[in-house]
């Protein structure tokens, strides 16, 4: 089962996944690179202090194995000249240690970056399980770990066996020199040893950096199905958005609808298109397209214009023009100035316009639209 559900984490992790995984603490780490860091900071803190740490040590060893007759012999009169070189050892040492500490905290940051994560510090039911600890201690993964240190603490003791027998003369001759001088050369001894061992650590840590970033990036691999919950979950569902946006087309449509009847007017295409034109002389500007309409939606605006009494004009090169290039509640455009004005000196007499008593005003033919702001033409244009 396992094996089959690897097989199916065929897709690469999703950010929103990467994102989560970070916040539980869930971050690539290279063992690799704190051994590394931790050594060098430690063999640079030796290097750096080495001398004013030897010349400490000599002075403690000097004052504990002199003998000062003045000193009456009482144990803490004795003691107070080697105390007081212990406590400024104690400080260079501290500052080494410190040191050390902060290599260790920065190594924590390295490959996946410095991250300090609340849930990570929750408490698990599968963490304090006998059974998923069990399971973790003989997994396959901490497997490879142990025989990763293994190796690693193998290689460091073969290096280390190598160093001691190669400079095993200069070890001896340590205690036939000088205090200074055996103690400083001691220092130098123990440095070359951490530089070779950091050569090695090094070498692994070039491997195991990139190593666990591909191991970090394959846990976190998804499953179709993963995927695709994980869309729905942030996208929402589409079929629930599909719904949502088909309600607000028709809340919108039912708003474009009522606003008709206020129209001074509506410009046909009598089969395709309908465009309500409203002007309100007290806010001034140019008239407004309050609704527009194609096919079915056209004729049901041209119904409503009908029942409330909006005229209806049949001017298909306007109608196609102001439905391609004016959206609702905009102005139209300064182009169409002259042939939207004429229907609307149209309106002006339609409403002057007393039925019985003159002859009932010619609704405007011919009006100038220009070529370029008809669909039909531009078409023609583009396939000539």
């Amino acid at each position: 089962m396992a094996e089959t559900s690897k097989e199916d984490r065929q897709l690469p992790a999703s950010e929103q996944r990467l994102r989560k995984a970070r916040e539980e603490g869930n971050v690539p780490r290279s063992r690799d690179v704190a051994h590394l860091l931790v050594m060098g900071a430690g063999m640079g803190a030796l290097a750096l202090m080495g001398p004013s740490l030897a010349d400490g040590m000599r002075r403690l060893m000097a004052s504990t194995f002199a003998f000062d007759g003045q000193v009456r012999l009482y144990f803490l009169d004795a003691l107070q000249p080697a105390l007081a070189h212990f406590g400024d050892l104690g400080w260079r040492t501290l500052a080494i240690l410190l040191s050390v500490c902060a290599a260790a905290i920065a190594a924590s940051t390295i490959p996946g970056g410095f991250n300090l994560s609340v849930k990570a510090l929750g408490v698990k039911i599968s963490r304090i399980s006998p059974a998923s600890g069990l399971k973790r201690i003989f997994s396959l993964r901490n497997l490879v770990e142990f025989l990763k240190l293994s190796l690693l603490a193998s290689l460091l003791g073969a290096i280390g066996s190598w160093y001691a027998m190669d400079r095993f003369p200069e070890f001896a001759a340590l205690s036939h020199g000088s205090l200074a001088g055996s103690v400083s050369h001691a220092m130098a001894l123990v440095v070359g040893g951490l530089g070779l061992s950091m050569l090695l650590l090094f070498a692994l840590a070039l491997f195991d950096v990139p190593f666990q970033w591909f191991r970090h990036r394959a846990d976190l691999r998804m499953t179709r199905d993963e995927a695709k919950r994980e869309h729905r979950e942030s996208e929402g569902d589409p079929q629930l958005k599909g719904q949502i946006r088909s309600r607000q087309r028709e809340a919108a449509r039912r708003r474009m609808l009522s606003a008709v009847p206020s129209a001074d007017i509506v410009v046909v295409n009598p089969t395709h298109y309908a465009v309500a034109i409203r002007y309100d002389e007290a806010a001034g500007g140019a008239p407004r397209v309050v609704a527009k309409g194609l096919d079915e939606l056209a004729m049901r605006i041209q119904a409503i214009a009908r029942e409330s009494g909006v005229p209806v004009l049949s001017a298909p090169p306007l109608a196609r023009a102001l439905y391609a290039h004016v959206e609702l509640d905009q102005e139209i455009p300064q182009a169409l100035y002259v042939a939207v004005a004429q229907v609307l000196v149209y309106v002006y007499q339609l409403k002057r316009w007393i039925p019985g008593r003159s002859t009932a005003p010619q609704a405007p033919v011919d009006l100038p639209v220009p070529t370029e702001m008809d669909p039909k033409h531009s078409e023609k244009g583009k396939h000539a």
